[in-house]
């Protein structure tokens, strides 16, 4: 009786241990895959060498271009609306 017992113990741990095998193939360690996400955004920050863009405080040729647009069609349209 005993030995029947040892085989039944072993043989459940048996396919405990290849289903855990087997879930771990397939789906894997979410862990691991963070990781090396992770790793790999790090390493092309790194490699960039500029980990954030600094904007000028001087605005360019072209932006002046369009401030001084929408500056003269705000002050065309209230100058319209006093004649009116």
């Amino acid at each position: 009786m005993t030995s029947l017992n040892l085989f039944l113990t072993l043989g459940i741990l048996g396919m405990d241990f290849l289903i855990f095998v087997l879930f771990q193939w397939t789906f894997g360690d979410k862990r691991r895959a963070m990781q090396r996400k992770l790793a790999a955004y790090r390493q092309t920050q790194e490699a960039t060498g500029r980990p954030y863009l600094v904007s000028s405080s001087k605005p360019g040729v072209v932006t002046q271009q369009r401030l001084q647009k929408v500056r003269e069609r705000i002050s065309g349209g209230v100058r319209e609306k006093k004649l009116a």
